[in-house]
């Protein structure tokens, strides 16, 4: 992957709609001009060797929270550092009711919670999950903190739900998905011009499923919220007709 690629979501093509569609390869993306190398040299590679998955919260405004640790732990991490700049990389792929805030996901981004972050899809906050798409996050995370941790890594990311579709059982599920995880890593010496990152799958087991009930109105209580919020639009319209014509 050259370094002139920030994101490795730029090497998916996603459709964001109810249904994900066509995905590609990573090597079969490329640019004009561009040689992609093999790095052959023989390197220990930190491995994933646990991770779970839970959301934890109340309301519409939750965190989705990953804690992960790695097999090659304490002094071949730490080599393995000393000797390349690496990221870990996570990819989640949302349900169609649930977004997260890329304004909000950036300050994580100036605190240096993250290294860098991105949403494909639909990014657009105010519509509903009936109007809108799917999208996906993109989460750059240093690794050298997970070496005074015994190698175990943990990863708030803040989530929010739209307003879902009615449904006469009073809720709305939304599952999620296993996410994606690389290792994006280059040698330290590696010169401009010959910059590549290499991609390691960490191919991570599936992680556990989490669901999200969100409370939705139910279809057969609308004429009856019509009738009350059109009485009382209609009541504080006079009132403050009303209250024009006598002050």
């Amino acid at each position: 992957m050259p370094c002139s690629r920030t994101y490795i979501g730029d090497a998916y093509t996603y459709t964001f709609t109810d249904q994900l569609a066509h995905h590609r390869g990573l090597a079969g993306i490329t640019d004009s001009g561009e040689l992609y190398n093999v790095l052959t040299d023989d390197v220990e590679v930190p491995t994933l060797s646990e991770l779970h998955r839970q959301l934890v919260g109340e309301g519409s405004h939750r965190r989705l929270v990953y804690s992960m640790k790695f097999g090659a732990c304490q002094d071949a991490m730490v080599n393995f550092l000393d000797g390349y700049d690496a990221h870990l990389v996570i990819i989640e792929k949302l349900p169609n009711g649930v977004f997260a805030d890329p304004f909000e996901l950036q300050h994580f981004v100036e605190r240096k919670v993250f290294l860098d972050v991105a949403v494909f899809g639909d990014t657009n906050l105010e519509l509903p999950s009936a109007l809108s798409n799917r999208s996906a996050i993109e989460i750059h995370l240093d690794l050298r903190p997970s070496t005074s941790t015994n190698c175990n890594l943990v990863v708030d990311l803040p989530l929010h739900a739209r307003y879902p579709p009615l449904d006469v059982s009073g809720y709305a599920t939304f599952e999620f998905g296993s996410p994606d995880l690389f290792l994006r890593y280059r040698k330290k010496e590696t010169h401009s011009d010959s910059c590549l990152w290499v991609l390691k799958n960490l191919e991570a087991a599936p992680a556990e499923k989490a669901a999200w009930r969100i409370p939705c109105g139910d279809e057969a209580h609308i004429g009856f919220v019509s009738s009350i919020t059109f009485l009382l639009a209609l009541v504080c319209s006079i009132s403050i007709v009303l209250a024009t014509l006598i002050f």
